[in-house]
Parts: C-alpha cells; structure tokens; sequence
C-alpha cells in the first residue's frame, strides 16, 4: 500500500546556538538550498524545465507542483519534523537536537543525500543566527524509529539497521481511551478536534500519501465515535517565508487531549496508530501537525 521509514537525526552543535520560535520552515528552507547546491547537476537551469528534474531529489522535495491525484500541491516524499518549544531557546556548545525524518515511498534510499545536505546546512548554520557564528551542527548519529538502531554514527552508514515498514503491516489495538499530545503545532480550524475529526485528518494524509507513493489503493472510511474528556491548549502564530505561496501565517495549537472511546472500528484503529508516524492535518511539509501517544 504505502512503505514508510522514520528516522531521528541527533544534532550536535559546535557552537552556541539560538533557536526561534518555530523551526519548521527554517528547517526546510535551510536543507533544500544546501541540497540544490549538493546535487545540481547545472544551477543555471530553471527547475521546471530541467530535462533531469524527475531524477532530482530537490525537485521532488521541494519544487515538485503537480501531484498525481486532485489539484493540491503534492506531500512531500521526505519530511524534517524538528521540535517544537514555542519559545526563542538559547543552547551552549555542545548540545544535541533531536530532528525525525520520515521518508515515504522508496525516498529512503537517499537517507545519504539527507546527510550530505544536513551536514552542509549545519556548517553555514541556522536561521539568522548563522551571520554571527552561531547555529552551526553536524549530524551526530541517526537511529531509526522502527528498529530502534543505529543508522548512521557519524562516520559510516548501516542500510541493514533501517526499517522500512508498509503501513498495512502497522500493529494497532482497540481502545477505550487514548491521550494524544500534539508535539508539533496543529494548523487546524479548531483545537481540540473531535475524536472522528482527528481520524479524518490522519486519514485524509494517509489517503495523499498513498495516491503520490504508493499503490494509489482505497483507504477505508472510520467509524470513530468518541469525546473529549479534558485537554490543554495553547495559541501559537506562526510567521514563514515563502516565494511560493502567499500563506505567511500558520494559526496553530499545541496541547494534550484525552479522549474517552465508545466506538472504534478495525480501520480507525490503525489510522489512530498511522497517526503517531505521519501525523494529521494540513501543512505537513512544515512538519506541523506530528503526534505522539502519552
């Protein structure tokens, strides 16, 4: 149906660093120009109209416009999902970040252009900071998610360690309640969504990762029926740069929400377990809208 692979790419900061309010973008923005500049066989050319764009992971990842189903803007094949702290964060030398990367589709076999443009981002550094010398990392180790080893130590690469897993394979069990923190800021309409409403949003970016890496196969519909018990919230505006689209705010909210579960049927129980992997809700190529099980 969809394989996917997820990695957490541990950071080490060989300088004083300060980190903004929201990482997202900085992320994206800051490894795909490392990355053109890595892999582009002739920057003179406009990527729409290079005769190797289809074999270019920088046009895949972020110049790619056209998806294969709907009008949209296609998901991207590899997502940075950075932490998110919701304040400006100041670190001493020395200290470590963890970043997950989640790869759909075939994608992670270029775990080591991944490397190359992190590593080449991390020596230019990070946000505006880099113009004083700070912000600036190397990529310390990577591990991945579902085997829990070591991918990557810094100097060699261990292929054989990264699990690739397809999500029909995912193991899921029915619940009577679960509580779900968003980790990453949600940019949906209201906070907190309802039980269902949550299993849409995962599945409807299931459904769109399926279509554009995978088998393009039917995701069924849920049967979710469920409340809300209690829940935090919190506000958070969120500014991007972007020349390519007009959308410079994300309004978003981070929070804890329990949920009590009437209801549950066999595929809503694994679009809620897809949806501590891949998330739920728009804005996915910013790494908003990632879950984790508390």
């Amino acid at each position: 149906m969809l394989s996917i692979s997820k990695v957490t790419l541990t950071l080490h900061f060989t300088t004083p660093a300060v980190f903004p309010h929201w990482m997202g973008s900085a992320f994206r923005g800051g490894f795909g120009q490392n990355l053109r500049k890595a892999i582009c066989t002739d920057k003179t050319k406009d990527c729409y109209t290079c005769e190797t764009k289809e074999n270019c992971l920088f046009y895949y990842t972020h110049m790619r416009e056209k998806a294969e189903r709907g009008h949209a803007p296609p998901v991207k094949p590899i997502v940075l999902i950075p932490p998110f702290f919701g304040k400006l964060l100041e670190i001493d030398e020395d200290a470590t970040l963890d970043v997950d990367v989640l790869f759909c589709g075939d994608f992670a076999r270029y775990l080591p252009h991944v490397i190359l443009g992190m590593n080449l981002f991390g020596k230019r550094g990070l946000y505006i900071e880099r113009y004083h010398g700070l912000n600036k990392f190397e990529v310390e180790s990577i591990t991945c998610c579902f085997s829990h080893k070591k991918v990557y130590d810094g100097e060699t690469i261990f292929l054989k360690n990264l699990k690739t897993a397809n999500i029909k394979d995912i193991p899921y069990k029915i619940l009577e309640e679960i509580t779900v923190g968003f980790k990453t800021p949600f940019t949906g309409m209201k906070f907190p969504p309802g039980f269902h409403t949550l299993l849409t949003l995962v599945r409807n970016r299931v459904i769109r990762f399926v279509n554009e890496y995978g088998n393009k196969e039917k995701v069924l519909p849920v049967t979710a029926v469920g409340h809300t018990r209690k829940y935090t919230e919190h506000y958070h505006k969120l500014e991007r740069r972007s020349s390519r689209s007009r959308k410079n705010v994300f309004h978003s909210y981070t929070g804890v929400v329990t949920y009590d579960i009437d209801k549950l049927n066999d595929t809503g129980a694994w679009i809620l377990q897809l949806g501590f992997i891949v998330g739920c809700g728009p804005d996915c190529s910013f790494g908003c809208g990632f879950l984790q099980k508390m």
